[in-house]
């Protein structure tokens, strides 16, 4: 279940008898509204929309009727809500700013939807069910933010708020992304020339020191066994590596699998903790932005819940949502988790106690922002030594094994 925004109109028309009439009709949006009077028989003379939020669960919000494939980049992402606020604040209407930013995107993606939210706009669309109809491409809170700033007429701020949220979480993304990117490549690169030098380089030299007939010491004698092994059954390790890599995402892919690979990358050595804070800094920002932009606390939540990017963090969320629906505090589900710090715990206390829930979660954000970078930068330098050692003592593992027959051979040379 996820949520949709049901916006309510004020409205003066004329019944079937001639008589004026006037009240309140809600509807996604103000076509959708007029049709409902119409279905009425009431003939509007005006419609406006009031300033109340009313918020249903419906079975596929962000499921577009014309969704559009993929998402949007973060980075392109920032670029457009920025642009965007400087237009509206500009005085340029919304429909010519989305045209022009439609037409001058670098990404095809971005300017096909932003195209396709014009059109809806010009049929008659709220600007909010105008982004939600393109599916995944826009994320979720997005689409809730700009319900917000629709309503409470601070559009200009809101994506001015979605432009630097989206820009740190690109920066945030980044980063992690590197350190994790970088050992995984060198150890590749490794492992192939391992392979290389093992199943093809070492058999010629063995040929050369057999035919001379010198008895070739344990190292060498370990790695022929290997590099015969390699190239007798290659297609064996080939179709084992390309069977378990399937499975593994097939696993990956499933519900159960899914929740347990993210519990453990939570738990991984050395790069647990650096997952662990990605998931905080985007939690806190998340609600935080929401919060901050007038979202209800319950939308902000399930929000929260599909863009941490981590489905056991997003099972706790679930938990404290459902707290806060029984009249709880949400911090006590999250301390009752074991996952959230007791600093994260102690800061949301605060807010809910002070009132500025958002106020702390941004600076806990902030503060994790500072953290993913001093982890980045341990871990880079704790595993750049770490690569080099274990390359290194292959390498010389294999040095030595070339090496000592040749001494032997010297010996008969002489």
């Amino acid at each position: 279940m996820t949520l949709s925004v049901v916006l309510s109109y004020n409205y003066r028309a004329r019944d079937t008898a001639g008589k004026h009439v006037e009240g309140a009709v809600e509807g996604e949006s103000e076509r959708q509204a007029i049709e409902k009077l119409r279905a009425r028989g009431y003939v509007v003379t005006r419609i406006e929309l009031n300033r109340d939020i009313n918020l249903r669960s419906i079975s596929n919000l962000g499921r577009s009727r014309r969704a559009a494939p993929g998402k949007v980049s973060l980075k392109s992402l920032s670029v457009f809500c920025r642009q965007f606020a400087t237009m509206i604040g500009a005085g340029v209407p919304i429909l010519t700013s989305l045209k022009i930013l439609a037409d001058q995107a670098e990404n095809r993606r971005l300017g096909a939807a932003l195209k396709k939210v014009s059109e809806e706009i010009e049929a008659g669309e709220t600007l909010t069910n105008s982004f939600r109809k393109q599916g995944t491409t826009f994320p979720l809170i997005l689409t809730n933010m700009i319900a917000a700033g629709e309503v409470g007429g601070i559009l200009e701020d809101v994506f001015e708020r979605m432009g630097e949220h989206f820009e740190k979480e690109n920066g945030v993304t980044q980063k992690v992304r590197s350190a994790m990117v970088y050992p995984l490549v060198v150890s590749i690169v490794a492992v192939v020339v391992v392979i290389f030098l093992v199943g093809w380089v070492l058999p010629n030299f063995v040929g050369l020191f057999q035919s001379s007939g010198v008895a070739l010491p344990t190292p060498t004698l370990i790695l022929l066994g290997m590099s015969h092994v390699l190239r007798t059954y290659w297609y064996a390790f080939l179709g084992g590596g390309i069977l378990a890599v399937f499975g593994f995402r097939r696993w990956a892919a499933t519900e159960k699998g899914a929740f347990r690979l993210d519990a453990i990358s939570l738990r991984a050595p050395v790069f647990g903790s650096l997952v662990l804070r990605r998931s905080l800094s985007r939690f806190c920002r998340t609600l935080s932005t929401l919060m901050k932009s007038g979202v209800p606390v319950m939308v902000a939540m399930s929000v929260v819940e599909k863009t941490v990017g981590n489905r056991l963090i997003a099972s706790i969320v679930r938990k404290a949502q459902m707290a806060l629906r029984d009249g709880l505090p949400m911090s006590g589900p999250l301390r009752d988790s074991g996952v959230f710090p007791a600093m994260v715990i102690e800061m949301m206390i605060v807010g809910e106690e002070t009132g500025a829930m958002d106020t702390m979660l941004q600076k806990v954000a902030e503060f994790y922002d500072k953290e993913i970078d001093s982890a980045v930068e341990r871990l880079t330098a704790m595993i750049e030594p770490l690569i080099i050692v274990v390359l290194g003592g292959v390498v010389a593992f294999i040095l030595v094994s070339m090496i000592m027959p040749m001494f032997d051979v010297f010996k008969m040379v002489k």
